[in-house]
């Protein structure tokens, strides 16, 4: 394995911005979208069941399957998104958007590119991700409130099944049903 140097805010395995340089470029972000009167929308992403692919094949087949992920999230979102991973199997990402249909849309492109197969070492690895989506509206509220709505339908994904994206809360009227907490029978 390649040794790499360590770099302050930068994540040792996959040298995305670590939640501390994520943390601090989000507050600018919306300091920024607030300026320019902009959306901004947050994605917290969950890959699914880390803990049973590495468990099965191994920490170091974990790792580069994890490796491969960013790198498809990475090239997903484009240049003009931060994306960082915050720890373990989390990561979260930020990007101008003129909407919560546009967030949804990026979402959808994420979970496509994550399901298709990793092949490492000639083992074939599936993974899944659970995506919260917040968007932030001009006048809105801080990063910290807008990182808790996003926790929240991330874990609004986790229920409905894993494998999805979650649209709410959403600031405002909101653009679909509302969102029940409640689990049938």
């Amino acid at each position: 394995m390649v040794t790499r140097p360590h770099l302050p805010g930068l994540d040792p395995l996959t040298w995305l911005p670590n939640r501390v340089l994520f943390e601090a470029r989000l507050v600018r972000a919306v300091r920024d979208m607030e300026r320019r009167n902009a959306r901004l929308a947050l994605l917290l992403i969950d890959l699914d069941r880390m803990d049973s692919v590495n468990a099965a094949l191994g920490r170091d087949l974990g790792d580069r399957a994890l490796r491969e992920a960013a790198g498809r999230m990475a090239r997903s979102l484009g240049a003009s998104a931060t994306l960082s991973r915050l720890e373990s199997d989390d990561f979260a990402a930020f990007l101008e958007v003129t909407d919560l249909a546009a967030a949804a849309k990026h979402a959808a492109a994420l979970l496509e590119r994550c399901r298709a197969p990793y092949v490492i070492d000639c083992v074939a690895v599936t993974l899944t991700a659970s995506i919260g989506i917040a968007v932030h509206e001009p006048g809105g509220e801080g990063p910290a409130a807008l990182f808790a709505r996003g926790e929240r339908a991330l874990n609004q994904a986790k229920i409905r099944g894993r494998d999805r994206f979650y649209p709410g809360p959403y600031p405002g009227p909101y653009p679909g049903p509302t969102p029940s907490l409640r689990q049938k029978d």
